[in-house]
């Protein structure tokens, strides 16, 4: 039909790099995660990208690697 408007497609935004990194990082125990979602975050809070919540859980996770390997040092060098 002449002069029928087409919807335009929206390009959404791609997944932040560093989220995923962070997120891989995070699940093979590093607490490397940690650093690597507090960059993520920061990057995708400047440049609209996807992955805000990656980046989160990510960086939870690299608390909690944190802890663990804090943990195992403590235990470690507590005289038994």
């Amino acid at each position: 039909m002449p002069g029928a408007i087409r919807p335009t497609t929206v390009a959404t935004p791609r997944v932040n790099r560093l989220a995923i990194l962070a997120l891989v990082l995070a699940c093979i125990g590093g607490p490397l995660a940690l650093v690597f979602g507090h960059l993520a975050t920061a990057q995708i809070r400047r440049s609209g990208e996807r992955g805000l919540t990656i980046a989160r859980v990510a960086t939870v996770l690299g608390y909690v690697w944190l802890a663990v390997v804090i943990g195992v040092l403590v235990y470690l060098n507590v005289p038994h």
